[in-house]
C-alpha cells in the first residue's frame, strides 16, 4: 500500500509539473507574439514618424521660402521707395535753386533789350544750378562778370562776349576711394535721406550707397576721388549735432547728439 501511494503521489506531481510546463510554454508563446507585434508596431511608428518629419520639413521649407520671397520683394519695394523719396528731395532742392536763381537775372537789370549773348550766358549759369554739385564754378563766375559788364553803363567790346572762358576745375576720379560712414542716433528716415542727398552733392563724391538704417544707426558707402572727412559734413543742416567717435583709413564713425 505504501509503495502504491508513493507511486500515485509521484504521478500526481508529474501531472502537475506537465500542466505547469504547458502553461509556461503557452505564456512564452504569448510573450513571443507580443514581442513580434511590438516590433512591428515600433517599425510602423518609426516609418510614420519619418514620413511626418519629412512632410513637416517640406512644409517649413516652403513656408520659409515664401517668407524669403516676401522679404526680398519688401526690400526691393523699400529700395524703390527710398529712391523715389530721394528723387523727390532732389527735385525739391532743385526747384528751390531754380527759384532763387530766377530773381538773379532781374538783379542784373536784364530786359528784353539785353544782348542775346548775355541772356544766353545768364540762362546757362542759372541752369547749371540744377547739376549735382549745385556750386558755381569759375566758368560761371566769369560768365556772370561778362553779363554784369554787358548790362552796365559802359559798353562791352564784342570780343568780351566771345572771349574764351577758363574751364572749371575738375575732380580726378582716377584713384577712387571708398569711405564707410556710420552715423549713430539718426532720428528719422528723412534725416538719413537728407544726409545722403547732401553727400551726393559734394564735388569729390561719385556715388553714395545706403547699406543699413535700423533703430538709429545709418551706414553709407561713399565712393569718391578721396576719403570722406568730418569737415566735409560741416555744411549739413544737422552738422552742429555731430560728434566724432572714430576715424580710420576707410571708416568715419560719428554720433548725432539729440536736439
Amino acid at each position: 500500500m505504501s509503495a502504491s501511494k508513493s507511486k500515485s503521489q509521484v504521478e500526481s506531481d508529474l501531472d502537475l509539473a506537465r500542466e505547469r510546463l504547458v502553461f509556461y510554454e503557452q505564456f512564452d508563446e504569448i510573450i513571443r507574439q507580443n514581442i513580434t507585434s511590438s516590433s512591428a508596431l515600433l517599425k510602423e511608428a518609426s516609418a510614420r514618424l519619418d514620413s511626418d518629419f519629412a512632410t513637416e520639413r517640406s512644409r517649413y521649407r516652403a513656408l520659409l521660402s515664401d517668407i524669403l520671397d516676401d522679404l526680398t520683394a519688401l526690400q526691393s519695394q523699400s529700395e524703390k521707395l527710398a529712391r523715389r523719396v530721394t528723387d523727390a528731395l532732389d527735385e525739391l532742392e532743385g526747384s528751390g535753386t531754380a527759384e532763387s536763381a530766377a530773381p538773379t537775372a532781374g538783379a542784373f537789370g536784364l530786359t528784353a533789350e539785353a544782348p542775346p549773348e548775355a541772356a544766353a550766358v545768364v540762362n546757362a549759369a542759372a541752369g547749371s544750378g540744377r547739376k549735382k554739385t549745385e556750386k558755381v564754378n569759375p566758368a560761371e563766375i566769369a560768365a556772370v562778370a561778362v553779363v554784369e559788364a554787358a548790362v552796365g553803363e559802359e559798353p562791352v567790346p564784342s570780343t568780351a562776349l566771345t572771349a574764351p572762358i577758363a574751364p572749371a576745375a575738375t575732380v580726378d576720379f582716377s584713384n577712387p576711394a571708398t569711405t564707410t560712414l556710420l552715423v549713430h542716433g539718426v532720428p528719422r528716415a528723412s534725416a538719413a535721406l537728407g544726409l545722403k542727398s547732401y553727400i551726393e552733392k559734394l564735388d569729390f563724391v561719385s556715388t553714395v550707397e545706403p547699406r543699413e538704417f535700423a533703430a538709429g544707426p545709418l551706414r553709407l558707402h561713399v565712393d569718391g576721388a578721396r576719403q570722406l572727412s568730418l569737415d566735409d559734413l560741416s555744411g549739413w543742416n544737422m552738422a552742429d549735432r555731430i560728434q566724432l567717435r572714430n576715424a580710420g583709413n576707410d571708416l568715419l564713425e560719428v554720433d548725432l547728439i539729440p536736439a
